[in-house]
């Protein structure tokens, strides 16, 4: 049986907090970034300039997205700890392999296993 220990747990706590606060300065970072490239700011170029913006603040944009994807599922993570159910895939309800917890410590399930999509 893959039990956790207390001291696994807190152990998973602060890789996961860590990975919390660095994902937010991303976001943050890139949010200020997106604010300071915003449309017609230079005034200066020409078309090809402003594409080359727009398709900048898009790419931070969609960085942004998948970033609050992880930040999401950290968080559940988190709230698993709290709960009493971290380390138990959501599908099957069987213990998930610390060495899988090691390598992603927001893992919701066992390899192979997928959550229902939301409705």
């Amino acid at each position: 049986m893959n039990v956790l220990t207390t001291q696994d747990l807190r152990r998973f706590r602060e890789r996961l907090e860590t990975e919390r606060d660095a994902i937010e300065a991303r976001i943050a970072a890139r949010n200020r970034t997106i604010q300071a490239t915003g449309p017609g700011e230079s005034g200066v170029g020409d078309a090809g300039d402003e594409s080359t913006s727009i398709y900048a603040r898009e790419d931070q944009t969609d960085a942004n997205d998948l970033d609050r994807e992880t930040l999401a599922q950290v968080n559940r993570a988190l709230d698993r700890i709290d709960a009493g159910t971290y380390g138990v895939s959501e599908v099957s309800g069987e213990p998930i392999p610390k060495e899988r917890l090691e390598a992603v410590p927001y893992a919701a399930t066992l390899v192979g296993e997928r959550l229902p999509e939301p409705e």
